[in-house]
Protein backbone atom coordinates (compact mmCIF):
# COMPACT_ATOMS: atom_id res chain seq x y z
CA UNK A 1 0.00 0.00 0.00
CA UNK A 2 1.53 3.41 -0.91
CA UNK A 3 0.06 6.82 0.61
CA UNK A 4 0.43 9.91 -1.60
CA UNK A 5 -0.74 13.55 -0.77
CA UNK A 6 -3.27 15.27 -3.22
CA UNK A 7 -3.52 18.60 -1.72
CA UNK A 8 -5.26 18.29 1.84
CA UNK A 9 -7.16 14.85 1.13
CA UNK A 10 -4.55 11.63 1.69
CA UNK A 11 -4.95 9.68 -1.19
CA UNK A 12 -4.25 5.60 -0.61
CA UNK A 13 -3.74 3.36 -3.64
CA UNK A 14 -4.17 -0.33 -2.76
CA UNK A 15 -3.88 -2.83 -5.85
CA UNK A 16 -6.05 -1.17 -8.58
CA UNK A 17 -8.09 0.81 -5.86
CA UNK A 18 -8.11 4.26 -4.73
CA UNK A 19 -9.70 5.42 -0.91
CA UNK A 20 -9.88 9.36 -0.01
CA UNK A 21 -10.52 10.03 2.76
CA UNK A 22 -13.12 12.49 3.65
CA UNK A 23 -13.48 15.32 5.79
CA UNK A 24 -14.60 15.24 9.34
CA UNK A 25 -18.29 15.83 9.82
CA UNK A 26 -20.60 16.03 12.68
CA UNK A 27 -22.55 12.97 12.88
CA UNK A 28 -26.07 12.54 15.57
CA UNK A 29 -25.26 10.11 18.31
CA UNK A 30 -28.11 9.66 20.26
CA UNK A 31 -29.34 13.11 21.34
CA UNK A 32 -26.65 14.71 20.43
CA UNK A 33 -23.74 15.20 17.67
CA UNK A 34 -20.26 13.63 17.77
CA UNK A 35 -16.76 14.44 15.34
CA UNK A 36 -16.63 11.79 13.22
CA UNK A 37 -12.65 11.42 13.52
CA UNK A 38 -12.81 12.15 17.61
CA UNK A 39 -10.38 15.02 17.53
CA UNK A 40 -11.05 19.03 17.89
CA UNK A 41 -11.19 20.40 14.12
CA UNK A 42 -12.05 24.28 14.66
CA UNK A 43 -13.75 24.30 11.53
CA UNK A 44 -16.08 22.12 12.71
CA UNK A 45 -16.31 23.91 16.20
CA UNK A 46 -17.18 27.02 14.37
CA UNK A 47 -20.26 25.49 12.84
CA UNK A 48 -21.18 24.01 15.76
CA UNK A 49 -21.01 27.07 17.92
CA UNK A 50 -22.57 28.79 15.23
CA UNK A 51 -25.76 26.83 15.22
CA UNK A 52 -26.00 27.00 18.44
CA UNK A 53 -28.80 30.10 19.92
CA UNK A 54 -27.00 33.24 20.95
CA UNK A 55 -28.36 33.42 24.39
CA UNK A 56 -27.22 29.49 25.08
CA UNK A 57 -23.59 29.08 26.85
CA UNK A 58 -21.98 26.01 25.80
CA UNK A 59 -19.89 24.19 28.43
CA UNK A 60 -16.51 23.12 27.85
CA UNK A 61 -17.92 19.72 28.68
CA UNK A 62 -20.44 19.85 26.18
CA UNK A 63 -18.12 20.54 23.32
CA UNK A 64 -15.70 17.76 24.91
CA UNK A 65 -18.28 15.52 24.40
CA UNK A 66 -18.89 16.38 20.53
CA UNK A 67 -15.62 17.26 19.60
CA UNK A 68 -13.76 14.12 21.73
CA UNK A 69 -16.22 11.83 22.33
CA UNK A 70 -15.73 11.95 25.80
CA UNK A 71 -16.32 14.66 29.08
CA UNK A 72 -13.49 13.72 30.15
CA UNK A 73 -10.34 16.34 31.61
CA UNK A 74 -8.04 15.45 29.26
CA UNK A 75 -10.67 16.11 26.73
CA UNK A 76 -11.77 19.99 28.43
CA UNK A 77 -7.84 20.47 27.99
CA UNK A 78 -8.01 19.77 24.11
CA UNK A 79 -10.98 21.66 23.94
CA UNK A 80 -9.34 24.68 25.70
CA UNK A 81 -6.24 24.47 24.32
CA UNK A 82 -7.54 24.85 20.92
CA UNK A 83 -10.31 27.81 21.75
CA UNK A 84 -7.67 30.60 20.88
CA UNK A 85 -8.09 29.01 17.18
CA UNK A 86 -11.90 28.86 17.08
CA UNK A 87 -11.89 32.87 18.53
CA UNK A 88 -9.63 33.64 15.50
CA UNK A 89 -12.18 31.83 12.98
CA UNK A 90 -15.14 33.37 14.32
CA UNK A 91 -13.47 36.96 14.62
CA UNK A 92 -12.38 36.39 11.02
CA UNK A 93 -16.34 35.63 10.40
CA UNK A 94 -17.31 38.93 12.03
CA UNK A 95 -18.33 37.07 15.37
CA UNK A 96 -16.87 37.38 19.14
CA UNK A 97 -16.82 34.37 21.21
CA UNK A 98 -17.32 35.82 24.81
CA UNK A 99 -15.78 32.86 27.64
CA UNK A 100 -17.04 32.68 31.14
CA UNK A 101 -14.17 31.95 33.41
CA UNK A 102 -14.64 30.58 36.92
CA UNK A 103 -12.19 32.89 38.97
CA UNK A 104 -12.07 30.23 41.58
CA UNK A 105 -10.28 27.91 39.50
CA UNK A 106 -7.52 30.40 38.15
CA UNK A 107 -9.61 32.08 35.78
CA UNK A 108 -10.02 28.83 33.58
CA UNK A 109 -12.81 28.40 30.61
CA UNK A 110 -15.85 27.10 32.25
CA UNK A 111 -17.83 27.91 28.99
CA UNK A 112 -18.19 30.21 25.83
CA UNK A 113 -21.23 31.39 23.24
CA UNK A 114 -21.20 34.09 20.82
CA UNK A 115 -21.61 37.60 21.60
CA UNK A 116 -25.40 38.99 21.53
CA UNK A 117 -26.09 42.44 19.99
CA UNK A 118 -29.01 43.03 22.15
CA UNK A 119 -26.81 42.12 25.79
CA UNK A 120 -25.06 45.14 27.27
CA UNK A 121 -23.59 43.20 29.73
CA UNK A 122 -21.84 41.00 27.29
CA UNK A 123 -20.75 43.97 25.21
CA UNK A 124 -19.20 45.07 28.72
CA UNK A 125 -17.61 41.42 29.36
CA UNK A 126 -16.12 41.48 26.06
CA UNK A 127 -13.39 44.39 26.47
CA UNK A 128 -11.94 43.15 29.96
CA UNK A 129 -11.59 39.82 27.86
CA UNK A 130 -9.93 41.46 24.80
CA UNK A 131 -7.51 42.62 27.22
CA UNK A 132 -6.56 39.56 29.09
CA UNK A 133 -5.84 37.91 25.77
CA UNK A 134 -3.81 40.80 23.95
CA UNK A 135 -1.59 40.83 27.72
CA UNK A 136 -1.48 36.78 27.45
CA UNK A 137 -0.32 37.21 23.74
CA UNK A 138 -3.15 35.48 22.47
CA UNK A 139 -4.18 37.79 19.95
CA UNK A 140 -1.47 39.54 17.40
CA UNK A 141 -2.19 43.62 17.03
CA UNK A 142 -3.91 43.23 13.34
CA UNK A 143 -6.91 40.53 15.52
CA UNK A 144 -7.00 43.19 18.49
CA UNK A 145 -8.05 45.97 15.93
CA UNK A 146 -10.61 43.61 14.22
CA UNK A 147 -11.86 42.20 17.86
CA UNK A 148 -12.15 45.72 18.62
CA UNK A 149 -13.95 46.53 15.18
CA UNK A 150 -16.65 44.04 15.82
CA UNK A 151 -17.45 44.66 19.20
CA UNK A 152 -17.83 48.56 17.78
CA UNK A 153 -19.76 47.13 15.50
CA UNK A 154 -22.25 44.85 17.77
CA UNK A 155 -22.43 48.56 19.71
CA UNK A 156 -23.53 50.04 16.77
CA UNK A 157 -26.11 47.44 15.95
CA UNK A 158 -27.84 47.28 19.44
CA UNK A 159 -28.31 51.30 19.14
CA UNK A 160 -30.75 50.50 16.15
CA UNK A 161 -32.44 47.58 17.36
Amino acid sequence: MSEVMAGKELVIAESNAITKRSKPTLMPVGKGWVCSTGKFHPELAVAYIKDKPRNKWLSIGELSRVFTAANTIPGKKRVRKQLPAVFRRLLDDGEFLLYHTDASRNGRIESVKLLDITSELERQQAIPQLERMRKGQELSREKYDKARQVIALHERLAEEV
